[in-house]
């Protein structure tokens, strides 16, 4: 559940543009959601770009 704004972003994971959702949880914590080859990720951070960034990170890991 969401306090605040909620919001499409789009990253690049390697070569690909993904669409993923950014929202606030609390005052200090935004959450960065999707999917990215059939597997999901979430990472929280204290700013929308640090989560949207974390998610990318992540899901590059995850698809070695």
């Amino acid at each position: 559940m969401s306090i605040g704004m909620e919001r499409s972003v789009t990253v690049t994971v390697w070569s690909d543009r993904v669409t993923i959702t950014v929202y606030q949880k609390s005052k200090t914590v935004w959450i960065a959601v999707g999917e990215y080859k059939g597997k999901h990720h979430e990472i929280k951070r204290s700013t929308p770009g640090a989560a949207a960034t974390g998610w990318a990170d992540a899901a590059k890991y995850h698809s070695n």
